[in-house]
């Protein structure tokens, strides 16, 4: 039966988060994924990002944002749900969360919707420091508008689409991204770990991160 490898892949989430260490090989077909930091985020090598369209199970194509940012340190950890509907159990939900510092890296997504509050973004520079104001250390400047297959961050963009390389330290004030029907890839260094909650149901009072 369908849900029974999908519980044990639970089981096995479960066991790898209590040693702090989760992989984010994450195929999804219907189930919703989010991520969400809780409090500020500082993604120390840049970001890239650039719109698409992705096939559903049911045919359809739904627009999302591809997005990958190599590092992201959140000080004040993360909320990671994921929604599984199972036959004749019904929909729970897995919920994650740390209040320790936490690190993803080689993050790579389908995002059907990426919020970033608060952000700044910054060029990368020759030197590690903030960009000068006359720009003599910026070895490589934010590119908004750039030709999406011509990104330094992410492939796969389609030519002539709007893209965004942001190779410096992007600054967000919180950031959270919502997945559903692709393939999220990474790992991510938990500090502060509560026990992982199944919640019966979907929604923020089941577990779901927002």
């Amino acid at each position: 039966m369908l849900f029974i490898p999908a519980l044990l892949g639970v089981g096995a989430l479960t066991v790898m988060t209590i040693q702090g260490v989760l992989p984010l090989n994450l195929a999804l077909s219907g189930q919703d994924f989010k991520l969400a930091s809780n409090g500020a985020a500082v993604a120390t090598q840049g970001l890239s990002a650039y719109p698409s369209t992705i096939e559903m199970k049911d045919g359809s194509h739904a627009p999302v944002l591809m997005a990958a940012i190599p590092e992201a340190e959140l000080a004040d950890g993360i909320c990671i749900s994921l929604v599984l509907t199972f036959p004749l159990i019904g929909t729970n939900t897995l919920q994650i969360n740390t209040d320790g510092e936490a690190t993803v890296k080689d993050l790579q997504a389908a995002a059907e919707l990426m919020a970033i509050k608060g952000v700044a973004l910054n060029a990368a520079t020759s030197d590690g420091n903030a960009p000068a104001k006359d720009g003599s250390n910026v070895k490589d400047p934010v590119a908004i508008n750039k030709d999406a297959s011509d990104l330094d961050g992410i492939s796969g963009g389609t030519p002539g689409s709007i893209g965004i390389d942001a190779p410096g330290v992007v600054r967000m004030a919180q950031l959270q991204a919502t997945a559903k029907g692709a393939t999220i890839s990474g790992t991510a260094k938990l500090n502060g770990i509560g026990i992982p909650k199944i919640g019966r149901g979907r929604g923020t009072e089941h577990g779901e991160c927002y």
